[in-house]
């Protein structure tokens, strides 16, 4: 299994970039993708190499839209990956993961990014449940 790094993508014409991305998500979404696939796959190679490229599933994730408004405002993330398996027809997935942090729990330490680990992580739980039957073009909605 070969994780790449993750990307930003670009949907409906326009391309995202880091200047759109206030918490640093791709090197956290990564992170997550590949501890939640650990428990799959032997090896989950960080970095794409040119050794064992025919046999090797690889992952590419492209972050489609990330929303962070200000603190106790809703996080959004939308990805996009790509699973490249030797052999057979790629598969498609699209997942959205949002949280929004009730007002009740807003505290002085609240930030805009206080609650993307929770959507990062989601995401990650969310792809390796698609990867253990990925069926093509599959869009998954908070989990569902």
């Amino acid at each position: 299994m070969v994780l790449p790094p993750v990307a930003y993508g670009h949907d409906q014409g326009r391309q995202m970039s880091e200047s759109d991305d206030a918490c640093g998500v791709p090197n956290p979404l990564r992170q997550a993708v590949q501890d939640q696939l650990k428990a799959r796959y032997d090896v989950v190679r960080p970095e794409p190499g040119t050794t064992g490229r025919e046999a090797a599933l690889w992952l590419k994730i492209e972050i489609m839209d990330i929303v962070t408004v200000s603190a106790g405002g809703p996080t959004i993330v939308v990805i996009h990956a790509v699973l490249e398996r030797p052999g057979l027809p790629t598969a498609q997935f699209k997942g959205l993961r949002q949280v929004h942090t009730p007002y009740a729990d807003v505290t002085a330490e609240t930030t805009e990014c206080s609650a993307m680990d929770a959507v990062i992580h989601g995401l990650g739980v969310d792809l390796a449940k698609w990867m253990r039957k990925p069926v093509d073009g599959v869009s998954l909605v908070n989990g569902e």
